[in-house]
């Protein structure tokens, strides 16, 4: 039995919970999780932030589910701090999967800043393995050499081969305010980041699970890429303007500024997706 075909390639409007429910064992080819790091943050005014011990048992459960409907070769990613990272991979995941490895995102910020201690400028990324089968495609994220006129390099360029694996951690600059993808939502993944991800472990018609549509940014970068995806989204305003971007393929101006109000009823929610 296959994904219900009306919940793909669109937004489902509420908890993603809820939507994986409906989802049927081995499904999906990728999930792409990054969740509330509950740490206070509003996104349209309301914050989920909770008890911790309450956030890693949901943590859990979320992974869990997501476990379930992943294929047995598929990865999973779950971006975070890397102390709720910490919890979730002993918690749960190092039992679970074949293999969990973390990477780590790094940027610089002028935020956070602290007289004690050093500033945190990371984050955490989970690669986890469900199987030792996983699909992994090198070649679609390999970086350049960078002495391309040395000797062994021109013999592997002469044998095909495009460049060097990444290594286990990525620079990435944060969506400021200012950054030309910056929309009405409070925290953004550089869609650079999340399309090297979505790029290391799908071909063109695979699926990905992003359990928060948030800004709709990696549905944008699924779509550009080839990929049909299932995404969940709890917030109607977010919902609505995810889709609209969808819609349109661009994000308008009066979505872009965070303090703006804008109203679900007053934007379309028919999305023109896969029409290309």
């Amino acid at each position: 039995m296959g994904i219900p075909e009306h919940l793909i390639d669109t937004v489902y409007l509420g908890d993603v919970m809820d939507l994986m429910r409906q989802l049927p064992d081995q499904s999906v080819d990728m999930v792409f999780s990054d969740p509330d790091y509950n740490v206070g943050v509003k996104y349209n005014g309301r914050s989920y932030t909770r008890a911790f011990e309450e956030y890693i048992e949901w943590y859990i459960e979320l992974a869990r589910e997501s476990l379930r409907v992943l294929k047995d070769d598929g990865n999973m990613f779950f971006i975070n701090y890397p102390k709720q990272n910490a919890y979730l991979r002993v918690r749960f995941l190092d039992e679970a999967c074949y293999d969990v490895q973390d990477y780590v995102w790094i940027y610089n910020t002028n935020v956070g800043h602290s007289p004690k201690r050093f500033t945190t400028a990371h984050r955490s990324i989970l690669h986890c393995r469900k199987t030792a089968q996983n699909k992994f495609f090198k070649e679609q994220v390999a970086q350049p050499y960078q002495n391309p006129t040395d000797r062994r390099i021109r013999q592997r360029l002469a044998q095909g081969q495009k460049g060097r694996m990444p290594y286990s951690w990525f620079y990435f600059d944060l969506v400021k305010n200012v950054s030309r993808e910056k929309t009405f939502h409070s925290c953004q993944i550089p869609q650079k980041l999340s399309e090297m991800l979505i790029l290391s472990c799908t071909q063109p018609g695979d699926v990905v699970l992003v359990h928060f549509g948030g800004s709709g940014a990696e549905l944008e970068v699924c779509r550009r890429l080839g990929r049909r995806f299932l995404a969940a989204e709890i917030d109607p305003t977010y919902h609505a303007l995810i889709l609209e971007r969808l819609r349109s393929g661009r994000i308008r101006e009066e979505f872009r500024l965070i303090k703006r109000t804008v109203s679900p009823e007053s934007l379309s929610l028919q999305p023109a997706l896969w029409s290309e």
